[in-house]
């Protein structure tokens, strides 16, 4: 006890010793600083043309009308995965994720509490998904979003690993809290909270680093020779485990984690789109709820009278091509008319 109270002691006196040292090595002689000064120069960053931006908003709207068409006639799923592949070729690559369904809802929040921390461009491309959503479904998550079209792409052509019904209600609970969380912690203090959760950004910004080379490669001003490889190797790691897990499970992120995914499952809900089972052509086969990637459609009772649930529906046509009896319908969005199942014909 008396050398421990003898060592605080003298580390008591000896602190102001370390403390001048310390201070004296921190700071900067002063013609040192000074000559830094004069020797710095500033660096301006431009900015990016607004034209891309215009750019942007024009292949969204394309992709989510095409989507959206396509949908109403039930097409086969192949056409979809060359949507989503060129959503993930240019929002995905060559912009670097830029519509980030996360990042997306955290950007408009903050510009509810301050319009001026963002522009006319950001709020429209965080909207017009939603009202593509309201007439057509959610489009979004199979045409344009770069994150579900990765899901989208490496899934299963057949068979899926179905998550038990009372797991599968559970997990479907997380987007909701991760919504709440966004939405307080980008009015609070601006915190871009579930970005933090999205897995596939190495893919994206890896992507933009290659198009960016590639570019200089053209102009001739290719500074960085080497590939470029944005992140570490845990990130690799771990987007690798979520990418054969998803693989067996269809799109973990956009079932589990999206909050953005809330937002078009409400307007889905309540919009124009209403994909149905005719009752009379359905031979109760359910090979449909075996293959829908997000569990929307499911059997009911003993008599299996299957449904579909607007809100998790992602419009992906996998089960057109399962449904022997041509049983899926859909009134459209404008005339308020069933457009029958031609996906076979």
């Amino acid at each position: 006890m008396k050398g421990l109270l003898l060592s605080f002691a003298l580390l008591l006196l000896a602190a102001p010793i370390f403390a001048q040292e310390t201070e004296e090595c921190l700071r900067p002689p002063t013609q040192e600083l000074a000559e830094y000064k004069e020797a710095l120069v500033p660096q301006e960053f431009s900015h990016e043309p607004f034209s891309w931006e215009i750019v942007d908003l024009v292949v969204l709207a394309t992709l989510l009308l095409a989507a959206g068409l396509l949908s109403i006639r039930h097409k086969p799923k192949s056409i979809f995965t060359a949507l989503a592949s060129g959503g993930l070729l240019y929002f995905g690559l060559f912009r670097g994720g830029c519509i980030c369904p996360v990042g997306a809802t955290t950007n408009f929040c903050m510009g509810l509490a301050a319009p001026e921390m963002i522009g006319k461009t950001v709020a429209a491309l965080f909207l017009m998904p939603l009202v593509a959503a309201f007439f057509f479904g959610r489009v979004f998550c199979t045409s344009a979003c770069p994150l579900g079209a990765i899901q989208h792409l490496i899934g299963r052509k057949k068979g899926n690993c179905l998550v038990p019904r009372r797991l599968n209600q559970i997990l479907r609970l997380i987007p909701f809290i991760l919504l709440a969380a966004t939405v307080w912690g980008a009015l609070r203090s601006g915190i871009f909270l579930a970005c933090r959760v999205d897995v596939y950004k190495p893919v994206f910004f890896t992507g933009h680093a290659w198009f960016g080379q590639l570019g200089d490669l053209i102009d001739g001003t290719l500074t960085e020779p080497r590939l470029i490889l944005v992140g570490d190797l845990t990130v690799w790691l771990t987007l690798a485990a979520v990418l054969v897990f998803g693989i067996f499970v269809p799109r973990p992120f956009c079932r589990f984690v999206c909050p953005y995914g809330v937002l078009l499952g409400f307007f889905s809900k309540i919009g124009l789109r209403r994909r149905q089972i005719d009752s009379e052509s359905c031979f109760a086969c359910i090979q449909c709820t075996k293959t829908c990637p997000v569990q929307a459609i499911t059997a009911i009772g003993q008599n299996q009278a299957v449904k579909v649930d607007d809100f998790h529906c992602i419009q992906c046509g996998r089960c057109d091509g399962t449904c022997a009896g041509n049983a899926l319908i859909s009134p459209s969005p404008f005339p308020n008319t069933p457009i029958p199942n031609i996906g076979k014909n």
